[in-house]
This record gives structure tokens, sequence and C-alpha cells, in this order.
């Protein structure tokens, strides 16, 4: 995708012919067809293929609902907007292509997946008993532990995700990983990451993966029960940022925070 979205750019501000630069964007529409979702690499060599692009708007000819116009046409539409039909007519001689992208918040969560990684996420004592987080008393800490699986290692600039429930917060950014401290010696498989986050909603994790590695790697963080109420707390989730059709998630949870006595 990236070397074919560098052509068209390069191809649009070299002054190539027509012929070659449509070829070009035969290919991008054609790997785009087979992948979801784009890395951010590729997003920004689109949207400089499409910038490049667009300076040949001068052979633009349309009527926007009625609108003569000579230029490419951007526009978001509401769908408070779509009582009545946005009509689009290409009025000029070159043949036209509308992208739509849609996009909302879902209605229901997104179920648990598996493309290239599998995670799995449990939730511990610090001694590395099972809990149920399901129901946990406030002031209680838990150990997060997030097991991801890569069937086939290879290189790779991985990122583990875990989204915190609303209720409760990151205890200790000291106790993470294999835990250096020794108090959560328990995990297995532990892996160190490059580089790991602490947000109010978030932790992070990155990891520089090789093909001789080790397919399973495990980090933990560890949290506290803060606030009384019941929530829903967010998939985990595993990515190659490069390569962001490889990833896993786990599915949502519903959990419920009581107060403590």
């Amino acid at each position: 995708m990236r070397d074919a979205a560098a052509l068209v750019a390069l191809a649009s501000e070299g002054g190539a012919p027509r012929t070659t630069v449509q070829a070009a964007v035969q290919r991008v529409e054609a790997v785009r067809a087979d992948l979801r979702p784009t890395s951010t690499q590729e997003d920004a060599w689109l949207l400089l293929a499409a910038s490049a692009m667009a300076k040949d708007g001068a052979k633009i000819s349309l009527d926007v609902g009625g609108t003569p116009t000579q230029q490419p046409l951007y526009r978001s539409v509401r769908a408070a907007d779509l009582k009545e039909p946005l009509r689009l007519t290409n009025t000029g001689d070159d043949e036209l292509k509308a992208v739509v992208t849609v996009t909302g918040a879902p209605l229901t969560p997104e179920a648990a997946a598996e493309k290239g990684f599998r995670i799995e996420r449990g939730t511990y004592s610090l001694d590395g008993d099972p809990i149920d987080p399901r129901t946990v008393k406030q002031n209680t800490r838990l150990v997060v532990v997030l097991k991801a699986t890569e069937a086939q290692p290879q290189f790779g600039r991985v990122i583990v995700s875990d989204y915190l429930p609303a209720g409760f917060e990151i205890d200790n950014p000291h106790l993470v990983s294999s835990g250096d401290t020794g108090t959560l010696s328990w995990i297995t498989d532990a892996v160190e990451p490059a580089d790991a986050e602490f947000r109010d909603d978030r932790f992070t994790a990155a990891f520089e993966r090789k093909k001789d590695d080790s397919a399973v790697f495990t980090v933990a963080y560890v949290v506290r029960a803060v606030a009384p109420g019941k929530y829903v707390r967010p998939q985990a989730s595993v990515e190659d940022m490069y390569r962001p059709d490889r990833f896993g998630r786990t599915s949502t949870e519903n959990v419920e925070v009581t107060a403590a006595k």
C-alpha cells in the first residue's frame, strides 16, 4: 500500500502521463480493497497522493444538487442532512470515482478477534490467585495479566493496550512485566517491554518482536478499584504498529465495584 500510494504521489507531482497516474491509482485501489485497516505511514502516503492528484482538479466538472462546481468535492454529511437525497452528477468528460466513508459509534461491542495474534486478559491478586473481575470490593488491588500469542513470530513493532474501566486506576507503575521488585515473580512468559505507558485511561506496552522469539509474551500491571459503581471493561488488544491487519482483541466485560464497609 505504501509503495503504491507513493507511486501515485510521485507520478502526479512529476507530471507523468495521465495513463501512468491512473494505472498507479488502480494499484492502490486493488491493495486497499484487501487491506483493512491501514497503518499511519500508509495513511500519510495516501494523503500525499490525494493532495498531488487534487492539483489536477481543473479537469473536474460536477453538478452538486443543482450547483455547478469545477473542483474536487470534499464534504461531511450528517445523517440528519440526508432527509433529502444529495445528488451528484459528473458533467465533465473524464471518468470520476466517488469515495464515501461512514463513521459512527457502534451500538454493540465488537467481538473478540484473532488475526495473527491472540490476546488473553486475566485478573489476579498480588499473590497470583485468580479473581473474578465481575465483582470487586473498593480499594482492592488487582494484577491484570495480558498474555499475547503470535502463532508465527516475525519481525514487528507490537503494541499491547488495555483500557481501564471507569472506577479503576493504575496503582503502581513500578510493578510491571516480570515484576522487578519480585512481587509478581509468579507470572510466566513475562517479557520486559521496550516501552510502557501508564495513563489515566489505559496501559500500553511496546515490544520489538523477531522471528526467533517465543510465540507467547506476557506483560502485567497493577490497578486499584477506587470508585463504587457498575462499569464496562473495554477490550484489551495487541497490534502490529506497521501492519494493523495483524491484531487480536479480547471481548468486553461488565465489572462492579462494591463499596468498602
